[in-house]
């Protein structure tokens, strides 16, 4: 298995539209209300919306490819924070995500590492994320990663706010 991660492009911005609704799909459609999941996936993936992200100066998205097709894919935001990381230099881990059938195979790991390797080429000292009380696998990979819990967040979906657990992970 050939794996590649790299910077994405403008070329890529439908493959990360097309990614994003799949890989969010696969990881809720089990915790959340198909209808309210389907809502989000297509009003946060749409190809506008992830061309607006992408563009936005605050952001940087990696593209994992296994032998040239994309697998999943990751989202650093810059210049955002929650009260629990507030006064510490840190940058978002915004979005990581990972077609099913790889989870397992190390590529979450590499594009991780990568993002890791990125915010520590633009001298951030801190890597966090948010990630859903109710999702235990997540919560074990970062943890296995290195990550630890430093506090907790609201996020919204449109229409309900949900507990997100803040990891963070030193430089």
């Amino acid at each position: 298995m050939n794996v590649n991660i790299r910077t994405a492009t403008t070329d890529d911005i439908t493959i990360l539209a097309a990614l994003g609704t799949t890989t969010c799909y696969e990881a809720y459609f089990e915790l959340d209300p198909s209808a309210d999941l389907a809502d989000y996936c297509e009003r946060i993936y749409s190809v506008e919306n992830v061309r607006a992200e992408f563009e936005d100066a605050n952001s940087t998205y990696l593209i994992a490819e296994v032998d040239d097709r994309a697998v999943g894919f990751a989202k650093l935001r810059e210049n955002n924070s929650v009260e629990c990381m507030s006064g510490k230099n840190a940058i978002e881990l915004h979005r990581i995500y990972l077609l099913e059938r790889l989870k397992g195979s190390g590529i979450g790991r590499e594009l991780f590492e990568q993002c890791c390797i990125i915010g520590r080429g633009k001298n951030y000292d801190e890597l966090w994320l948010g990630v859903w009380g109710r999702n235990l696998a997540a919560q074990k990979f970062y943890q296995r990663l290195g990550m630890t819990s430093v506090g907790t967040t609201v996020f919204n979906d449109g229409k309900n706010d949900f507990i997100n657990l803040v990891y963070a992970l030193h430089l």
